[in-house]
């Protein structure tokens, strides 16, 4: 069984095509972060914190449904209710350790002195 060799790359053949899957362009991405203001920021990271809180209410939900599926005999397989009660909590205790370091952080700003 014989090992055919790689032949070596040139840099200089994927520089054009690097070019085009980033989309580089100095003036472009200027332009595009001069039109972001602090409202627009702001907007996006509340959706984000929205978006987050709703994913771990679904989880929370299935993992209601879950354990009701598995005390009416609905479900015949115990890991699925384990499994999506697991992720349930998981979530909820990330979610408060991330408040906690949000009020941590809100906490130390209040003390600073200006």
């Amino acid at each position: 069984m014989a090992i055919n060799p790689i032949a070596p790359l040139n840099p200089m053949l994927l520089t054009p095509n690097l070019n085009s899957i980033q989309g580089i362009n100095t003036q472009g991405n200027q332009e595009k972060l001069g039109d972001v203001g602090a409202g627009k920021v702001g907007a996006d990271f509340g959706q984000f914190l929205n978006d987050a809180l709703q994913k771990v209410d679904a989880l929370q939900k299935e993992a209601d449904v879950a354990s009701f599926g598995l005390a009416t005999g609905q479900i015949q397989d115990l890991h699925t209710a384990v499994i999506a009660m697991e992720k349930a909590s998981l979530s909820l205790s990330l979610t408060v350790e991330m408040r906690n370091k949000v009020l941590d952080a809100y906490h130390e700003v209040m003390r600073m002195q200006i």
